[in-house]
């Protein structure tokens, strides 16, 4: 009982890391480092006529990404006999869940943090957790000068909640008549999407601080590495010196930029507050 209900409330609660690239299959026979290969853009040479314009070969020089699984965290618990004697649905499901989110929020803070590490992009406000169309666009332009296609579906953007509830007051993502759309984000509350991106709050970005506060965040599936060599496992024993059951919940992963921090084409946008 313990197990089952721990591990539902914690996929339940994963999000960005279903949103990045996964590559924990990969770590079936064990490791604790995953070397990447980066095949770099080629150039198509043009191919004379005759013996004597044989094919040229180039060297094979594309780069590895190294996806370190160095993060360990846990959750424990010390369950005395008279309290699981005495609970009842309500209690078991408060301590389920308890743990089960504090196993997910590390994995999901822990992307967040790699994500707002990618320098080369970022967008300065001209005052904090204040969104504006055209900051938005300036944010897109730079993807599409990295030669990233933002409306192809693996996009999606991350703001803090003042930074979202900035976002709120545009009209182009909350007036129906300038979406194009059906939705009501006036009504709901929600805004769903902007120019096509997927949109979330969290509190995972920043409010106020900093020029190196990052208040919102574009990135796309392919910009992050993830990594999980020990899904949110839940092991138990019981503790005859203390009349209790001892509950342990951990997880074990990694995660890493998919392109140096200060790389331009590395498809992650970053909204950060002025000084």
């Amino acid at each position: 009982m313990w197990r089952d209900a721990i591990l539902d409330y914690a996929e339940r609660k994963f999000q960005l890391r279903n949103q990045v690239s996964d590559f924990s299959s990969m770590l079936s026979n064990g490791g604790d480092i995953l070397n990447i290969p980066k095949v770099k853009e080629e150039t198509a040479a043009a191919k004379g006529s005759g013996a004597s314009n044989p094919v040229e070969y180039s060297a094979q020089t594309d780069g590895v990404v190294q996806l370190n699984v160095d993060q360990h965290f846990y959750e424990a618990k010390r369950i005395e006999d008279i309290v699981r004697v005495q609970e009842s649905a309500d209690l078991f499901n408060a301590y389920a869940q308890s743990m089960g989110y504090a196993l997910a929020k590390k994995v999901e803070s822990y992307i967040a943090g790699v994500i707002k590490g990618a320098s080369a992009n970022n967008v300065g406000l001209s005052a904090d957790d204040t969104m504006t169309t055209a900051l938005f666009r300036t944010g897109l332009e730079k993807l599409l000068d990295g030669g990233h296609d933002y409306a192809d579906g693996s996009f999606y953007m991350y703001a803090s909640p003042k930074a979202y509830m900035s976002m709120l007051s545009l009209g182009e993502f909350t007036e129906a008549q300038k979406r194009g759309d059906d939705q009501n984000p006036l009504a709901t509350g929600r805004i769903i999407s902007a120019y096509g991106l997927p949109l979330y709050a969290s509190t995972d970005w920043d409010e106020g601080g900093t020029s190196t506060s990052e208040t919102a965040s574009i990135f796309s599936r392919d910009s992050v590495y993830f990594a999980q060599q020990i899904s949110p496992r839940v092991q138990s024993a019981y503790d005859i010196d203390h009349l209790a059951t001892s509950v342990v919940a951990d997880v074990l992963f990694g995660a890493v930029l998919a392109q140096a921090a200060n790389n331009a084409d590395a498809g992650i946008v970053n909204f950060v507050n002025v000084d």
